[in-house]
């Protein structure tokens, strides 16, 4: 019992330490005073700034490294719009883009112990979207921040932009989608396929089952659960603009105030 007082106690001071550094507090470096003992220490921590920090609309995955199971954190209402979204400068310590896919879910994933597969969870997926995350964190030297605090800081998430909707299908063309993002009409993002993770459709699956299987909860319809940066992170100043297309899925347009 004590021992278990001693870790809740952690994980509070680690999460009012995280709170206290969104602004107009001032960024942290990463904490030498309190270690994270695991994955699960971390993903606490995460949720309890998550529960402070808005109302729970989705997830994003993140942190992805292959042949492993995906990361992933809240997104918020109060932080997410419908392109053209339209955020401020002021309310980040930094902001970098990452060019991504999404998905609506259509129906409820129930849960369940038996893992699903993905002809399960496809034919629940109401609609596939170009979508950008933009990228925030509140330690110091980010990027270099040790993955435990990464995650428990949402793994940097800043807010989220959905775009255009395409049918979702049986989410295979999400593998090999083709994308380019800009700032201002320039090209600073584009390919195709090669996300980190492979098979962006194949890491929703992973994480929605890992997520059950950790907290005993399905996800909830309506949900958006956003796969993860295609190719790395890119800046953005204000007074830009970001258009993202995804060829045969949409687009998604951000300006920056």
């Amino acid at each position: 019992m004590a021992q278990q007082e001693r870790i809740d106690e952690r994980i509070d001071r680690a999460a009012k330490r995280l709170l206290a550094a969104y602004p107009p507090g001032a960024m942290i470096p990463v904490p030498t005073d309190l270690a994270l003992a695991d994955e699960r220490t971390a993903y606490a921590v995460q949720s309890r700034v998550s529960a402070a920090l808005g109302t729970p609309s989705g997830w994003k995955l993140g942190g992805i490294v292959p042949d492993e199971t995906p990361r992933y954190s809240r997104l918020f209402a109060e932080w997410s719009q419908v392109s053209p979204a339209r955020f401020s400068r002021d309310v980040f310590h930094r902001v970098f883009l990452e060019p991504e896919l999404a998905v609506v879910m259509g129906e409820a994933l129930p849960f369940r112990e038996m893992p699903y597969r993905l002809d399960e969870v496809a034919p629940r997926v109401a609609s596939l979207h170009a979508a950008i995350e933009l990228v925030d964190s509140r330690f110091v030297e980010w990027p270099a921040v040790p993955a435990l605090w990464q995650l428990a800081d949402g793994l940097s998430h800043g807010a989220f932009a959905l775009g255009e909707a395409a049918p979702a299908g049986d989410l295979r063309q999400m593998r090999d989608a083709a994308y380019r993002l800009e700032l201002d009409g320039e090209t600073v993002l584009d390919g195709q396929g090669g996300h980190p993770g492979g098979d962006p459709a194949r890491l929703l699956v992973e994480m929605i089952n890992d997520h059950m299987a950790a907290t005993g909860q399905g996800i909830a319809a309506g949900e958006v659960i956003t796969t993860g940066t295609f190719n790395g992170v890119v800046e953005m100043r204000a007074g830009q603009r970001a258009r993202l297309a995804f060829a045969g899925i949409g687009e998604a347009v951000l300006d920056l105030d």
